[in-house]
This record gives C-alpha cells, sequence and structure tokens, in this order.
C-alpha cells in the first residue's frame, strides 16, 4: 500500500545538529557488529528515517561468543538513579514522558513515553542522561534495555526508539546509533559497543531517541555499563532475532502437516477403460498439478505488467496465480498522482493480468481518512451531505467501471486509524459502502482489511478489538461482506505460529473465511526472515478458514521498502525465496505418476486445484484436466 519507497539510509545526528562531515565520521565500523538502516513500518506514509550507520535491532536471545562477560563487573555509567536519570529533551511539548510500575519482569519500573505529535527529526525530543564515571577510548562497553509498545500506528504493531551513546557537546561523536522496534511484549536488548573516544564523567550522553510518529512505548531495565580493556566484544552478549516456535522440532509442525492433508488434500482417484468399457490395468498414470485452489497472490504495479522486465514477468508467471495492483487503483493515486495512475492503464492491466490466468484482487475503494483520499474532499469535511455522495459516486464508478474483471474488492481498509469519515458520517455508513459495492459489481467478493491483526507480537490489542467489533457491527446491519482481510507487514516483532492461529481461531468464529492481503518482514536478518516467511504461509496454509496470502511485492526492485521478501534488485534469490518457492512449488503441489491396478483404477491424493492428467496404455495416450475440489476426486478416462 505505498505510493513511493522512502529513501532509508540517510545519515542523522543528534539534538539540532546538521549533518555534515563531523558527523559523517562518527560512526566507526564496530568489530562484531552488523550495521544496518531501519525502515519505517507504515505504508503508504512516510515517516522519519533512521540514522543510517546502526546496528540492527533484534528479538531477545542473547548469545555470548566466550562467555567471559559473566566473569567481569562493569562499571555503571547511569549511576545509582538507573533509569531515574533520564530525562526528556527537546520539544518536549510533544511528548508525556512517566513512571510506571511493572510486574512479572526482572525490573520494577519503567520509562512511559505517550508521543502525541510527530517530529521531523528523530532527535527533535528525546530522553538522556550524562554519564557518571570516565570511558577511554577503546573501552568495551554494554547497554542492555528491555523495550515494549503499547500502541503505534504501525502497521506491524510496533513502536520504535533509538539507543544512542554519544559525546554530549559538537560534533556529538556517536559510538553507536541501535534502532529498535517491538510489539507489545517485553523485548530485551544487548547492545555491545566500543568507545571511539575519551569521555571525562558528564562529557558523553546516553540516549532514547522520541521524535517519531504518535505512539506509546515503554522502556525498562536500562543499565550501561563499561568493561574497560577486560573484555573483547566478542566476550559480550548480543541479542538475536528469533521467534516463538522457531525450533526445528516445534510441536506446531506436525500439528499443521495434519491439517494440511486433512483441510487442502483430496482423494483423486483415476479410473482408465477402454473403448469397450473394460478396465486397463497397468496404465501408466500422471497427474500433474497446473494451479493450486488455494489463491498465492502477489501486488504488482500496473507499470510492471505491463512492462517489458522479462525476469518480473516470468516470476510473476511461476510463482503467483493472484495479483493485487498496488496503486493503480486507489481514489487519492487515480485523482491526485497524475497521469501515470488512470483508470484506463488500470483496466489495461487487469486484462492483462487475467488474459495470463491470474485471478485479480480490486485495492481498495475507500480509504476512510482525508490523508489517504484525493485532497478535494478535505473542502467537504463541513459538508457530510456532498462527502457521503462523493465517496458513494467513487464507489459506483470504479465498481462499474470494473465490473465482473476482478475475484476481489477490498472495499473499506484500515478502519481503526483511517476514521475521518465515520467521524462525520457515522460508523454505520461502513455497511452503506458495501452495499453500493454489492451493486455494483456483484461478481465480485467483497472484503474489510486491517493491519496490526496478524503482526505486532501476541496478545489481545485494541486494534484487534476494534477490528472484530467493527466486522461484527457489519454483519448485523446486513453488509455484503464476504471475507476478512488481513494485512501481515511484519517488523522484528515477529508474531509465533501458535499465536497466529490463536488470532486465526478468534476470527473464524466470525463466519467468513480469511485472507492474508499484504505480507512481508522487514528486517535485516535475510536467515530469519527465510525461516519466518516458511512457517508464516505453512501456519496459514494449514488453516481451513485461510483462502489466500497475497505478498506485498517479491522483488527488491519494486518493493515499498526496497526488502521484498523473494528476491534482490539484481534478481539473486534472498533465503524467503528458497523457502517460498520450495513450498509453492514442491510442498504444497502434487506431481505423482503410477500405475493403474488390476481394477483399472489409480489411486491418490493430491492438493486441491487444476490438474493435467496423462495415461497411456497399448501406444494410445489421452490427455484431460480436471479440476479436483472436495468430493470431486474421481476422474474416469477412457482410451480410444
Amino acid at each position: 500500500m505505498v505510493r513511493i519507497s522512502e529513501e532509508c539510509g540517510q545519515k542523522r545526528t543528534s539534538s539540532g545538529e546538521r549533518a555534515g562531515r563531523g558527523a559523517r565520521r562518527s560512526f566507526p565500523r564496530l568489530m562484531g557488529i552488523a550495521f544496518a538502516a531501519i525502515v519505517s513500518a507504515c505504508v503508504q506514509r512516510p515517516g522519519p528515517s533512521v540514522e543510517g550507520v546502526t546496528t540492527a535491532s533484534r528479538e531477545p536471545v542473547a548469545t555470548a561468543t566466550t562467555g567471559k562477560s559473566d566473569e567481569v563487573s562493569g562499571v555503571s555509567l547511569l549511576g545509582p538513579q538507573g533509569l531515574r536519570a533520564l530525562t526528556v529533551s527537546g520539544h518536549t511539548e510533544r511528548v508525556a514522558v512517566s513512571h510506571v510500575p511493572v510486574s512479572g519482569q526482572p525490573f520494577t519500573e519503567a520509562l512511559r513515553a505517550e508521543i502525541k505529535d510527530g517530529s521531523t527529526n528523530v532527535w527533535d525530543v528525546q530522553v538522556s542522561a550524562r554519564t557518571v564515571a570516565p570511558v577511554e577510548a577503546g573501552d568495551v562497553l554494554l547497554a542492555t534495555f528491555f523495550f515494549r509498545t503499547e500502541r503505534s500506528r504501525a502497521e506491524s504493531g510496533e513502536g520504535q526508539t533509538e539507543f544512542v551513546f554519544e559525546l554530549a557537546r559538537d560534533p556529538w561523536t556517536k559510538s553507536v546509533s541501535y534502532p529498535v522496534r517491538a510489539g507489545r511484549d517485553w523485548k530485551q536488548y544487548h547492545v555491545p559497543f566500543v568507545a571511539v573516544e575519551s569521555y571525562a564523567p558528564g562529557e558523553a550522553q546516553m540516549i532514547f531517541r522520541l521524535g517519531y510518529d504518535p505512539q506509546i512505548i515503554e522502556i525498562g531495565g536500562v543499565t550501561v555499563e563499561n568493561f574497560g580493556k577486560r573484555l573483547r566484544l566478542a566476550d559480550l552478549p548480543v541479542t538475536k532475532l528469533t521467534y516463538p516456535g522457531m525450533e526445528p522440532d516445534a510441536p506446531w509442525r506436525a500439528q499443521a502437516a495434519q491439517r494440511i492433508e486433512q483441510h487442502r488434500k483430496g482423494d483423486l482417484t483415476i479410473e482408465v477403460r477402454d473403448a469397450a468399457g473394460r478396465p486397463v490395468p497397468d496404465a501408466e498414470v500422471s497427474a500433474k498439478q497446473v494451479r493450486h485452489a488455494f489463491g498465492f497472490g502477489t501486488c504488482a504495479p500496473a507499470s510492471l505488467v505491463l512492462g517489458e522486465n522479462e525476469k518480473f514477468q516470468a516470476n510473476l508467471r511461476e510463482l503467483f496465480n493472484m495479483v493485487t495492483l498496488e496503486n493503480d487503483l486507489k481514489w487519492q493515486a487515480l485523482t491526485d498522482w497524475g497521469s501515470g495512475f488512470t483508470l484506463e492503464r488500470a483496466q489495461a492491466a487487469v486484462d492483462s493480468l487475467r488474459k495470463n490466468g491470474f485471478a485479480v484482487r480490486g485495492h481498495v475503494l475507500v480509504w476512510p481518512s482525508f490523508k489517504n483520499s484525493p485532497k478535494y474532499l478535505r473542502e467537504l469535511e463541513k459538508d457530510p451531505a456532498k462527502l457521503r455522495a462523493e465517496v458513494i459516486e467513487h464507489i459506483r464508478k470504479l465498481t462499474r467501471a470494473m465490473r465482473g474483471k476482478l475475484v476481489h474488492w477490498d472495499v473499506v481498509n484500515e478502519p481503526f486509524d483511517n476514521h475521518d469519515f465515520m467521524d462525520i458520517l457515522g460508523q454505520d455508513v461502513l455497511a452503506e459502502f458495501f452495499k453500493e459495492a454489492r451493486a455494483g459489481d456483484p461478481g465480485a467478493k467483497l472484503f474489510i482489511n486491517d493491519y496490526a491483526i496478524l503482526s505486532g507480537g501476541g496478545g489481545w490489542s485494541a486494534h484487534r478489538e476494534h477490528y472484530e467489533t467493527t466486522i461484527r457491527r457489519l454483519l448485523e446491519l446486513g453488509a455484503p461482506l464476504d471475507a476478512i482481510g488481513m494485512q501481515g507487514h511484519f517488523g522484528t516483532a515477529l508474531t509465533g505460529p501458535e499465536e497466529l492461529l490463536a488470532i486465526l481461531d478468534r476470527y473464524a468464529k466470525l463466519g467468513k473465511p480469511i485472507h492474508v492481503t499484504e505480507y512481508d518482514v522487514v528486517i535485516d536478518d535475510e536467515e530469519v526472515a527465510g525461516k519466518y516467511t516458511h512457517d508464516f504461509y505453512t501456519t496459514l496454509f494449514s488453516h481451513p478458514q485461510v483462502e489466500s496470502i497475497t505478498m506485498w511485492g517479491f522483488w527488491d526492485g519494486s518493493h515499498w521498502k526496497q526488502n521484498a521478501p523473494l528476491f534482490r534488485t539484481d534478481w539473486s534469490i534472498k533465503p524467503a525465496g528458497e523457502a517460498y518457492r520450495k513450498l509453492v512449488l514442491e510442498t504444497f503441489r502434487t506431481d505423482v505418476q503410477g500405475k493403474t491396478d488390476a481394477r483399472g483404477a489409480f489411486a491418490t491424493r493430491g492438493f486441491f486445484g487444476e490438474y493435467e492428467i496423462v495415461v497411456r496404455a497399448s501406444g494410445k495416450e489421452q490427455r484431460v484436466r480436471h479440476r479436483l475440489e472436495p468430493g470431486k476426486g474421481l476422474v474416469k478416462v477412457g482410451l480410444r
């Protein structure tokens, strides 16, 4: 859901400073630390990028190469005040900072920061503390802290901060800048680094940035220790990215395999008869699945659908059977984004996709806020009747223009954060939007769509609760809601398979199919991204209520974060690409051969979908197409 990709990796400095030569020379490449840029977790709503040379934010599994850190005591740089040493500075009016009690953690108090207004720069507001002990250049230090998010507007459900250790005056020389993201659960982070300069007590400072879009975050268990020259970086714990259920022998894996066998496959029996109707034993039979019943989708821009990028086209055809036009059917794009976005081009792209056998999803009819709708609608804020009429007319125009071409329409998008229209017209206007969409395109299944339902880690949240309540109300009002769309934009807070299943089970009780409309995992660790992609697809494919998964772009060259799951910009494949290819083209696909028995029958089990069946015997060959569905597993083939 993005118009343009954000520029990441921009160098940033401290409060009020300008990025210049002094800032650029202050980022040493520290031994043993991986530096990476962090990207914003929201779609189409660019926020401030984070300092480009940083250590990657990670989940809480601490490992140490040598284990010597337990044998040496460090000198605290925060002093006896600990967390209370951190004080807010900068544009303090944009944030409310307080201290709150914590239970069930190895600390009893957390700093709570409610960011009320966004900032241009991440350093515009922050909490910081000066060092209370000396530090020498080359000293080995370790920052440890816990972080969680109470509320965030990000699609992943994650909030963010950044830990910085720097000189407390110009040129603000930095020893480390470490961006952090987490969902609702407490995450522990270990940040080992080396001091690049010497500092007398009070000359350096430790910072947590707060200059982000509105969010509520908590920070606790903060320590910053100096081990001098007694340890190396290799001796200190480093936080590795992981997620619950990542283990190869995790119990959910066998359970998922059983559900897949039960819900995604059916009995397939091929009976072969000769011209006289007699069974033909020992006939050679092959049954190859050529199209899956389950939707394996991606988004794609019309420019590439209609373009001549052969790599893109070939991978699109090989790996997917469903496509969502990324931005080309959005109201704002069609109205405000210029000549490159026209209804005629969108129609041409849809026609091309359908001609090549793809099912096409429509995204999105109403994104019910002024910021994600045409600019002119803001003028109607005080005229509810006119606003309603404009929205209804748009729904009618677009559904009629695409009538019969789309299998799905995302009718309403992200109502939790985008509610300007409901604030003015009433919450129940959503049902009217659905009814108009049904009238305009009776054949398309109609969806509601929202983010931070699957992503954002475990536990039940206000966002998830709002989504369920909204769906229930639509159904009570008789809205023709056919399916529930769930985005799946993941950052470092990777929801484990068992939690994913629990979330799906809760929404499945609403009695509607579930579709993952937007999947990606934007993290720096490609190996973990690959494992999570494998496990995410396996988990979702195993749930009987899920009917499709749409990847939100598969190539870095056309991805809203330049971090697509499958391919790098040069088309080299990522670990997630290898995992996806194996699942979709091998593990979840049937390609079997055998011979008929004495009764002239060949029996197997196969994944639901379309098959090409070839039978050969006595120099004769017969080819038939068959769609394997529940209750439709018998194929009769006559050899003549």
